[in-house]
């Protein structure tokens, strides 16, 4: 699928820092964005910052087809990241 498994599992006992999500988007750079956030537990992280009926829905549908991220979700969530 399209989804990878790179980014840190968030755990009961230890959430994942914000930290991680910089880091990773800082790694993976030279990827188109959509390549960037197909990964289960980032769309999870970033989740908690979204809309989960409306947001969360498009987001994931862009992620399954490999389709373009709307602009103001990558500002959206390059803006998480720098938090």
């Amino acid at each position: 699928g399209p989804l990878s498994s790179t980014f840190p599992i968030e755990n009961r006992n230890v959430p994942v820092p914000m930290q991680a999500l910089k880091t990773h988007l800082d790694r993976t750079k030279s990827l188109p964005f959509v390549k960037r956030i197909s990964d289960f537990h980032l769309l999870l992280l970033i989740a908690r910052f979204l809309d989960v009926n409306a947001d969360v829905p498009a987001l994931a549908a862009c992620v399954q087809a490999q389709a373009t991220i709307p602009e103001g979700f990558q500002l959206l969530i390059e803006s998480i990241a720098s938090s």
